[in-house]
C-alpha cells in the first residue's frame, strides 16, 4: 500500500448529492489516476472488498440503509482489515469520532465542512496511518512468535538440562566412588607414587564437574526466577570470616596475601548462609585467578543505614573498560580468550545477590586491579512462617 500503487477508492454512501460532491472533490483536487467505485449499502460494500481485490481506500458513510453507526465502520474492517477507512459524516461529534477511530477507522471528516484538498489529505494520510498500523500489528505478532518460541525452548533447555545434569552426577558419583574403593584396594607397601597421584587427580576431577554441574543449575534456577533460598540470621563478619578460611589455603598456594578488614560492630542480616558463602567464594575464587603471586586481595564489610555492604578487592590484570557491562553475563569468560573458565562464576553471584534483594557492581582499572561491591538488605527474604 504505497503511494505508487494505483488508488483505489470505494465510496460508502447512499445520498446521491453527496456521493456527487465527493466525486467532484476528488476530480478537482486528487492528482494522477485513480479508480473510484460506488457502493450505497454496507451489504455491497463487503462484497467489493472481498472478492480479492485490494489496494482499496474506503469512504464511508455511517448511516446506511443496512447499517448505522459503529456497526459500518466493524463491517468494513471485519472484511477488508488491511483498507484505510475515512468516515465522511454529517454528525460533529468528538465522542463518535474517537469510537470511530477505535473501531479501526483511520480519520473521520463532517461533511459540511469537506474540501477537495482537506478530502485528498485525509486520504494521502490515511493509507500511511494504515501502512504503519499494519507493519506495528506484523512486528508485534513476530515478537509474540520469538517469546513464544524462546519460552519453549526454554522450558525444552531446562528439561534437558535437569535430564542430563541427574544422568551425570550418577555417574560421577559413581566414577568417585570407584576411586575410592580403588585407593582403599591398592596395597600401600607396593602401591605406586603415580598411581596414588593419579587417582588423587580423579577424584579432584569428580569435584570440578560437580561444581560445574552445580553452576548450570543454578544458572537454570536463576533464569527461570526459580532459585531457592534458605533464610536465617547470622552475623555478617561470621560470614566472611568463614568465607576467608575457606578459601585460605588457596591463596597461600598462589602466594596471593588475603587481606579482611571488617567494621567492630557487623549486623545480623536475614540471609542463606549456603548462597552467601557461595557468593563469596565466587568472588574470592574469581579475584586469586586473576591476581599474581605477590599480589593481594582484600575484603571488608561495613553497615550502610538499613544495609551491608561487601568488597571484594584485587591487585590484578584488570578488566578493560568495554567489557565491564559484560561481566555478568553467562558464559561471558568463555567467549573472551583474556579470560579463562566457565564464565559461570559472577553470573550466578548477581543472581544470588539479586535473590536476596540486594545488588552488584564492578569497578576495575587495567594494571591496577578489580574492585566488586555487593550491597544486601539487613531484612532480605522472609524467614520462614515468619519467624523472628
Amino acid at each position: 500500500m504505497t503511494e505508487e500503487t494505483p488508488l483505489r477508492l470505494l465510496l460508502v454512501e447512499d445520498n446521491p448529492g453527496d456521493a456527487r460532491l465527493i466525486q467532484e472533490f476528488l476530480r478537482d483536487a486528487l492528482p494522477g489516476d485513480f479508480h473510484l467505485e460506488k457502493v450505497d449499502r454496507l451489504a455491497a460494500a463487503r462484497e467489493a472488498l472481498s472478492d480479492g481485490k485490494d489496494g482499496y481506500v474506503v469512504l464511508l458513510d455511517l448511516s446506511l440503509p443496512d447499517a448505522h453507526g459503529l456497526e459500518t465502520v466493524r463491517g468494513v474492517s471485519e472484511a477488508a482489515p488491511t483498507a484505510p477507512i475515512i468516515v465522511l459524516t454529517g454528525l460533529d461529534d468528538e465522542t463518535v469520532a474517537l469510537r470511530t477511530l477505535q473501531e479501526g477507522a483511520q480519520d473521520y471528516l463532517v461533511k459540511g465542512r469537506l474540501e477537495g484538498d482537506l478530502l485528498v489529505r485525509a486520504i494521502r494520510y490515511a493509507r500511511e496511518r494504515k501502512r504503519l498500523e499494519l507493519e506495528r500489528a506484523e512486528l508485534y505478532q513476530r515478537a509474540r512468535e520469538a517469546a513464544a518460541e524462546a519460552e519453549a525452548a526454554a522450558l525444552a533447555r531446562d528439561e534437558a538440562l535437569r535430564i542430563v545434569s541427574h544422568d551425570i552426577g550418577n555417574s560421577l558419583a559413581a566414577v568417585g566412588i570407584h576411586a575410592r574403593l580403588l585407593d582403599r584396594m591398592l596395597p600401600r607397601e607396593t602401591r605406586d607414587e603415580n598411581v596414588s597421584k593419579r587417582i588423587a587427580a580423579i577424584q579432584q576431577l569428580v569435584d570440578q564437574m560437580e561444581t560445574l554441574r552445580g553452576d548450570l543449575l543454578d544458572v537454570a534456577r536463576i533464569e527461570a526466577g526459580h532459585m531457592s533460598l534458605d533464610p536465617e540470621r547470622h552475623n555478617v563478619g561470621d560470614l566472611v570470616s568463614e568465607a576467608v578460611e575457606l578459601i585460605s589455603e588457596v591463596a597461600d598456594h598462589q602466594r596471593v596475601r588475603l587481606e579482611f578488614e571488617l567494621d567492630r560492630d557487623l549486623p545480623i542480616i536475614v540471609a542463606d548462609r549456603g548462597r552467601i558463602l557461595q557468593l563469596l567464594g565466587n568472588l574470592l575464587g574469581n579475584a586469586l585467578k586473576f591476581t599474581p603471586a605477590g599480589g593481594r586481595v582484600r575484603i571488608g564489610a561495613e553497615q550502610v543505614e538499613d544495609e551491608v555492604r561487601i568488597t571484594v578487592a584485587d591487585t590484578g590484570s584488570g578488566i578493560p573498560a568495554e567489557d565491564l557491562p559484560h561481566l555478568f553475563d553467562r558464559y561471558w569468560q568463555a567467549r573472551s580468550s583474556r579470560r579463562a573458565g566457565a564464565g559461570l562464576g559472577l553470573a550466578i553471584a548477581r543472581g544470588i545477590v539479586e535473590a536476596h534483594g540486594g545488588w552488584i557492581r564492578a569497578e576495575s582499572e587495567v594494571g591496577v586491579g578489580t574492585t566488586f561491591t555487593v550491597t544486601l538488605p539487613l531484612e532480605g527474604p522472609g524467614l520462614p512462617n515468619d519467624q523472628g
